[in-house]
């Protein structure tokens, strides 16, 4: 399982409490994160798994809801 966070760097720490609940929820779980300075594709956030966008947008979605939109892709 990889998820690949790309991110502002104005958001560290959103993305450090993201990887410790998605580490909490799947043991072994592969994480790839990539700050940016600026936007990425027009985007701020974003949060893949295995390729697949799951979320993006110019600020953070709350954990639950992008760890249910991984869910709901296994």
């Amino acid at each position: 399982m990889l998820v690949t966070i790309i991110y502002n760097t104005d958001f560290k720490s959103n993305v450090d409490s993201l990887v410790d609940d998605l580490k909490e929820e799947w043991v072994g779980i592969k994480i790839n994160k990539l700050g940016v300075e600026g936007s990425f594709n027009g985007t701020r956030y974003q949060v893949q798994y295995e390729g697949d966008i799951v979320y993006t947008g110019q600020t953070p979605e709350d954990n639950t809801t992008i760890i249910n939109s991984i869910k709901e892709r296994l």
